[in-house]
Parts: structure tokens; C-alpha cells; sequence
């Protein structure tokens, strides 16, 4: 499962570009990076073009933030990239703007936050409070490739998976009222057909989209 030893030192590392842009055109943003420097997350202000050098055999997390701009989150297995390109595509805010959040995960058949996803939960808190105009409604996903149960199981899992990050964040101080969860189920699966634990993992999601 591209699993490495972290009290092993770094081997191997490619270079890839990062690109930043709205509407084609350069731009930048923040950036924080996951997985970067033996699972250290790298931090960067105003990033524009640039490169990276980070180890193709890690799982990474990428996390983009301008003010007044859509949260921008997507995890990949930079050995799995054919072009050696990574790119946050800006999108000035605005009603019905959908995006997955693929760092935050849950344990199992469970709506329980894993641990793992509360990094990328404190990134998502510092955009809802840098943006706090923003109502959002929060989707729930299941991993229900293999149909093991019921479409009502999936369902009602997938809403207390975005009830349980409306939770998160709830307690973290934010208002209630700028939230709304709903449930797909495994209606919108990313892998129908998973194969590795990353792509169960993945299915296993949730997604904001902007209400006002």
C-alpha cells in the first residue's frame, strides 16, 4: 500500500511543479502540504508557480487558501501523477460550488472522525473563519462498492458522517446555524471498483458545497 517506514530516512525524492492560477491565468494563494519532509506538513505564503521536492512514494494531502476563494483540498500518490504537475484551480466564492474534502476521513463503517483527519479539519476551521459569511452545506459519502448493505444503511451513514464534521467544527466555535448535512450514500463513489485501502478510504468522504 506505498506504505514507507517514517523513522527511516528519506531515499527518494522527484520534483514537481505546483501550479496556481484562476481563470488560466497565474495567481497565488497559501499553501500547506501533508505528507511533505517525513510527514511534516510544509507551509507556504502567496505561492505562485514553484517546485517541489517531495518523495513519490508518500501519500500527500494539498491544501489551498485565498480569502474569498473556494477551500481547495485534494490528496494523491505523487508516483501515480503522469506529468509531474500539481494545480489549484481558484474559484472566487459563490453559491452552489462543490468540492471534496479527500483528507478528512472516517474509521471503518463508521461516522467517527478518524484521527488522521484532524489536520486537514483545523485547515477547513481557519477557512470557514477567514470567510465568515460562508454557509455551507456538508455531504456525507460511503464505500459501498462491494454492497454489503442496504442503500438506507449507506444513506444514513453518510449523513452522520457530515453531521459528525458539523460537530467538529461546532465545537471548535463556529455557528451551527452556517451548516447543513445531507447524505449521498455510496451513490457517488470515486472508485466503484476499489482495489487499494487509499481508494476504500476515498469513497469514505465528505464534500462542502457553498449555500450563501
Amino acid at each position: 500500500e506505498r506504505a514507507i517506514n517514517p523513522n527511516e530516512p528519506l531515499l527518494k525524492t522527484d520534483q514537481f511543479t505546483l501550479h496556481v492560477e484562476h481563470d488560466g491565468q497565474p495567481s497565488t494563494c497559501d499553501v500547506v502540504l501533508f505528507g511533505y519532509q517525513n510527514r511534516r506538513p510544509g507551509r507556504w505564503s502567496s505561492v505562485s508557480d514553484t517546485l517541489l521536492q517531495i518523495s513519490p512514494h508518500r501519500r500527500h494531502t494539498l491544501i489551498g487558501h485565498k480569502p474569498s476563494h473556494m477551500f481547495h483540498a485534494e490528496s494523491f500518490w505523487p508516483d501515480l501523477i503522469q506529468e509531474k504537475e500539481i494545480r489549484i484551480a481558484l474559484r472566487p466564492l459563490s453559491p452552489g460550488l462543490r468540492t471534496d474534502i479527500l483528507g478528512i476521513h472516517f474509521q471503518g463503517n463508521g461516522e467517527h472522525l478518524h484521527p488522521k483527519s484532524f489536520d486537514v479539519a483545523k485547515e477547513l476551521l481557519a477557512w470557514l473563519n477567514a470567510n465568515p459569511t460562508v454557509h455551507l452545506r456538508i455531504i456525507g459519502h460511503a464505500n459501498g462498492a462491494d454492497k454489503s448493505h442496504s442503500r438506507s444503511f449507506y444513506k444514513k451513514i453518510s449523513e452522520r458522517r457530515a453531521e459528525s464534521l458539523i460537530n467538529w467544527l461546532v465545537n471548535h466555535g463556529l455557528n451551527e446555524n452556517r451548516f447543513k448535512a445531507d447524505g449521498q450514500g455510496a451513490d457517488a463513489l470515486l472508485f466503484p471498483d476499489p482495489v487499494y485501502a487509499w481508494q476504500h478510504e476515498a469513497n469514505r468522504r465528505v464534500e462542502i458545497e457553498i449555500l450563501s
